[in-house]
């Protein structure tokens, strides 16, 4: 091995970045609508300090919701320290709109004695049930974000977001209408699977869809080819022509396979000690990403398999795959399913989802990632086992 090479092996190893969620990648591709919405809405915090609109992101597992969130916050710290608080939550922290309120007001802030008492002896949320320090609903989360405002402006970024309960979801979109008209300085992200949607119609808030909306899908061609090259440039690594977009095609632009496409092909290099990816070095990483691309795939067999949709997910498979996994009109798709609850089951688990409207004049679902309409497809040829049956 060179001795170039040998010097930057661990960094290679670890360059790309195909984890359990939130690892921002070497290189984050496109997303440039959304970069800029967060962007500006920061300027408007940090230089009118005043709300910005509310930002909803969502789209299927492994599309990068959550690396882009963290790769957005890391910006704002960096750009203006501690001038402005990042708060990020779960719906687990926040599951009541009680917890939310004590959240906002605590977050990052040590603890008063007594609290820190209580908490040592009882758990945090004993203080719920204190009768001195229980809220009243929605005010207090109001409250709390206009306490919290007072010092600096404040980013609240809720991941996961469709697993907010109805109550404090609709609480939590109440109060950024509030605050935000009455000038603070508040800007609230919310960002989880398509469920997210029908998390939020569900609340009695029917303005949320007056905040930015961006559905966030798969990479154009040209987003992928970036999100494999540009992270090889200050190594000096070449790839040999339209090998870059042979990769991106094989992974169909999915931004966690181009992660791992990335991480075997360095494997392969540091293996190897070649400087270039040519042909011999991605069809020797094939294999790995295969058999990584067939686990992830086998589990989600699972997961239609414990909901019993196996034959539905086999008969929308077909469908896709006969259509070249091109959009299929909704109307097809609901006539194809017949039952409006699995279709929705469908989406929760990102096996298919609404393309984005601007996408076409029509209103069609897409697959989360093409390939696994194949592999659904092939395992359930010649399935008919009763107890599979949806």
């Amino acid at each position: 091995m060179n001795g170039m090479l040998d010097g930057q092996r661990n960094e290679l190893l670890t360059l790309f970045s195909p984890g359990d969620g939130g690892e921002i990648p070497p290189y984050l591709a496109g997303r440039e609508k959304e970069k800029q919405f967060f962007q500006l809405a920061i300027y408007t915090l940090m230089e009118r300090h005043q709300g910005h609109q509310n930002m909803i992101v969502y789209g299927p597992r492994g599309n990068g919701k959550t690396s882009l969130l963290e790769m957005l916050s890391e910006y704002t710290r960096s750009e203006y320290g501690n001038n402005i608080e990042v708060l990020w939550a779960t719906p687990s922290e926040i599951r009541t709109p009680e917890k939310l309120e004590h959240w906002i007001k605590s977050e990052g802030r040590p603890a008063t004695p007594v609290v820190q008492d209580i908490q040592g002896k009882a758990g945090a949320w004993i203080l719920e049930g204190s009768a001195n320090l229980k809220i009243q609903r929605p005010d207090g989360i109001k409250a709390a974000i206009r306490e919290r405002c007072t010092a600096n402006p404040v980013v609240l970024i809720v991941d996961e977001a469709h697993r907010l309960e109805k109550q404090t979801a609709e609480d939590l979109l109440n109060a950024s209408q509030t605050v935000r008209r009455e000038k603070f300085p508040f800007f609230l992200v919310l960002a989880g699977t398509p469920d997210l949607i029908g998390t939020l119609d569900q609340a009695e808030s029917s303005f949320w869809d007056r905040g930015q909306v961006f559905p966030l899908g798969r990479l154009s061609l040209q987003e992928s080819v970036e999100a494999l090259i540009k992270p090889l440039d200050p190594f000096g690594i070449q790839i040999a022509k339209g090998l870059a977009e042979e990769v991106a095609a094989k992974a169909h632009c999915y931004p966690f396979f181009i992660q791992f496409w990335g991480k075997c092909l360095m494997e392969q290099l540091v293996d190897s000690g070649q400087m270039s990816i040519d042909r011999d070095v991605v069809m020797n990483a094939e294999p790995q990403v295969i058999a990584r691309r067939n686990q992830m795939y086998a589990k989600r067999f699972s997961e239609l398999n414990d909901r019993k949709l196996l034959n539905i997910a086999g008969e929308v498979a077909r469908a896709f795959v006969s259509n070249d996994n091109k959009p299929i009109p909704v109307l097809k798709i609901f006539g194809l399913v017949g039952e409006m609850e699995s279709i929705k089951t469908l989406e929760s688990l990102g096996y298919i989802w609404q393309a984005p409207p601007d996408k076409g004049d029509t209103l069609s679902y897409e697959p989360g990632i093409p390939s696994l309409m194949g592999y659904i497809d092939k395992q359930t040829l010649g399935l008919s086992v009763p107890e599979l049956t949806s």
